[in-house]
């Protein structure tokens, strides 16, 4: 691993150099800190991120930190200033913006593809349920409210079609992890459900389930986005700082991340496929507020 790292580290520091012989100049030996949103909280999470976080201390000759946060903790997290830097939700990052100054610094790629979206489906043999139209009166599964790619884009999927889901869903349930809301679809206790794209890919490739078991609703063909997709794409997730922090160390733990590949073993660990400078953000405002729920408070309904 150390010999890999020191491999990416020599390009890295070839290419900006002077970047990071000023950054030394200019900051002290304080811990950066990184919050990473994690689904499954610390659970195989240091794993994941150990080669992240020993290359960025080496980059930036200063002690790193990653910190996994779940979603009711990365608001908290940048209130107080537990943290530093810090991935999000883009609604919960816009949220962040909006309330306590937070800025993009890059945006995550995650498999193969730096754009997210939200899949709708039910159980293939499910023949009542074709189309959104056919959920009326149904019970629906889903991720927390506030979650931008667990509720909050299929919520606008309905609204763009002239439905509102409120009234018109017999039951909408909420769930804490993705694979609860594809265990309730399949297991019938709701009829469709909802969670963010390329995770029912995930499950069928860990073999927790068969593809052929769910049937995608209202499904959307994106070229350079090879997962089931039921909702626009919207910009992924970001990596924020927070506003306090100086704009010199993020511009340089930027430039590290940037330069990474897919097939560095730093990425293949944490399971992403790279950094790129960040996407525009402003289409999430303007989504959060046509919802019901607007942007992420961190609350649970």
């Amino acid at each position: 691993m150390t010999h890999k790292i020191l491999a990416v580290l020599t390009l890295l520091l070839f290419v900006i150099t002077p970047c990071f012989a000023a950054l030394k100049k200019t900051t002290s030996d304080d811990e950066v800190r990184i919050g990473i949103l994690s689904w499954r909280g610390p659970l195989g999470f240091e794993k994941r991120w150990e080669a992240t976080e020993e290359y960025l201390t080496q980059a930036i000759d200063r002690p790193v930190t990653i910190i996994p946060l779940e979603f009711e903790g990365v608001l908290p997290a940048v209130k107080e200033g537990k943290v530093d830097f810090f991935t999000a939700d883009p609604s919960m990052f816009m949220s962040a913006k909006k309330q306590y100054g937070a800025s993009e610094v890059l945006t995550m790629k995650l498999n193969s593809a730096d754009s997210v979206g939200a899949v709708l489906f039910t159980r293939s043999t499910n023949d009542q349920v074709h189309s959104l139209d056919d959920l009326s009166g149904k019970k629906f599964g889903a991720l927390q409210r506030w979650s931008f790619g667990g509720w909050q884009m299929a919520e606008k999927e309905f609204r763009d079609t002239g439905i509102d889901p409120y009234p018109f869903l017999h039951t909408l349930r909420f769930y804490d992890k993705p694979s609860a809301v594809v265990r309730a679809v399949l297991n019938g206790q709701v009829d469709a459900g909802t969670i963010p794209s390329s995770l029912l890919e995930r499950m069928a490739r860990r073999g927790y389930l068969d593809m052929s078991e769910v049937k995608i609703l209202n499904e959307k063909k994106y070229a350079d986005f090879p997962y089931a997709c039921s909702t626009e794409l919207y910009p992924g997730f970001p990596l924020a700082k927070t506003a306090t922090v100086d704009k010199k160390l993020a511009s340089y733990i930027a430039a590290a991340l940037r330069v990474l590949q897919p097939s560095d073993q730093i990425l293949k660990d944490a399971r992403i496929n790279g950094w790129v400078d960040p996407l525009d953000y402003t289409e999430i405002k303007l989504v959060q507020s046509e919802l019901r729920g607007g942007g992420y408070t961190g609350k649970r309904y």
